[in-house]
């Protein structure tokens, strides 16, 4: 067949002009990605949101240009999360013990595209709150990396908690951290020992083979704070770490590594534990992309529940990046604690006093126990309870399981 008649045969081909087939045609096709090309396309995400931000910083005035970048990083970055694949990059075989690598990934890729949103269409310039802004490019890799946005105008009305750690000299802090590093570790991983003593066959926190309803309600309260407190100290462990390599590589001061948690168990309310006390990582997307909107409709109420929407919309995501699919009941969870923040607010309304003291406590604690199961169950299902966060030769709990069990055999 001739060249030409070669042409004129692919031609016939051609499919129709529809969404799916333009964006067939035009952009780069989606699947699995590893190796280089992985480490190209983080690159290219991780610079198109750095330069998002270098043009957020510079004002009104280049709202074009981000307009213009938003669609390139939006993509980018949902490209990421539906072809990157971490676990299999370190396991080739059982790599579903390392899922919680992908859905870490989901919940960055997620961020980085609610976050150039509101880089995008705010119309409140990012500007340091002490220190006058001198370097530019030092500026945007703070913005892009500070997380809480401490320091920064936009999150001036957040409650950061006090310092527990003495902030000079930098090596005391220093200590201090890799202490508590080393503590929540421990911790952690005893937990996590725990859960998976409790759920060997990844049943999720109710086990329909006890036949007591209390026993097995009992489990199931006793694994969801399992699972609350194994993010807590993941959460803890990864403050301390970054902190870590702010400070020694990036020169960093230690007052820029506030807490990441005020005592949560201390918290006498839903209001007192989800706007103060529990970590504020996503507080900025939050309130711009889920309470100022509906606050418009539906005043503080709506405010309220679009902040805890938003919040639910993201752990949904972000459970999908663990293979086995997503649930909506994570949703629900965020949407029952915005309910309870609400009631507290119609409670301060018509009594003139906020919900605290002692009584408060046990509300918070009745609240978030009871509503917990919508967020711990699809945890455990998803398999995080059985991932592997530390190689079975240097747990602490596989250590002490092993002693105790030489102690009571010899």
């Amino acid at each position: 067949m001739s060249p030409s008649l070669q042409q004129i045969d692919v031609l016939n081909h051609r499919l129709p002009l529809t969404l799916a087939s333009f964006f067939r045609g035009f952009l780069p096709p989606v699947g699995p990605v590893s190796g280089c090309a992985s480490i190209r396309l983080t690159i290219l995400k991780a610079l198109l949101y750095y330069g998002l931000n270098v043009l957020a910083i510079l004002g009104p005035r280049t709202f074009l240009y981000r307009l213009a970048l938003l669609p390139l990083t939006l993509f980018m970055a949902y490209r990421a999360m539906v072809s990157l694949d971490f676990a299999r990059g370190f396991l080739s075989t059982d790599a579903g013990r390392l899922e919680y690598l992908n859905q870490a990934m989901v919940l960055t890729m997620f961020t980085v595209m609610t976050r150039s949103l509101v880089r995008t269409f705010s119309s409140q310039t990012p500007q340091r709150c002490r220190e006058p802004s001198q370097q530019l490019a030092l500026d945007a890799a703070d913005l892009t990396f500070n997380l809480r946005g401490v320091g920064w105008n936009f999150s001036a009305s957040m409650r950061v908690p006090a310092p527990t750690r003495s902030l000079a000299p930098t090596s005391a802090y220093l200590v201090a951290t890799g202490k508590s590093l080393a503590i929540h570790i421990v911790a952690f991983d005893f937990l996590h020992y725990f859960g998976q003593l409790l759920d060997p066959q990844t049943v999720g926190i109710y086990d329909t083979t006890i036949s007591d309803p209390l026993l097995r309600n009992l489990r199931a309260i006793v694994q969801t704070l399992i699972v609350g407190l194994c993010i807590y100290c993941a959460i803890h462990i990864g403050h301390d770490v970054f902190s870590v390599i702010g400070i020694t590589l990036l020169g960093q001061s230690p007052s820029q590594w506030p807490p990441i948690f005020d005592a949560p168990w201390l918290a006498t309310s839903l209001t007192e534990f989800w706007a103060a006390r529990w970590h504020q990582i996503f507080r900025q997307e939050f309130l711009a992309l889920g309470a100022k909107p509906l606050s418009l409709v539906a005043g503080r109420p709506g405010g309220v529940l679009g902040a805890f929407l938003a919040s639910g919309t993201l752990h949904f995501v972000g459970l999908w990046g663990m293979g086995k699919g997503t649930d909506i009941r994570v949703i629900y969870f965020f949407l029952m604690m915005g309910v309870g923040v609400v009631l507290e607010g119609f409670w301060r309304r018509f009594t003139g006093r906020r919900v605290g003291g002692w009584m408060g406590w046990v509300w918070s604690c009745v609240w978030l126990v009871g509503c917990g199961p919508l967020m711990a169950d699809p945890w455990c299902l998803s398999g995080i309870m059985h991932s592997v966060f530390l190689p079975p030769i240097v747990r602490p709990s596989v250590w002490l399981h092993k002693l105790a069990t030489s102690i009571l055999h010899s």
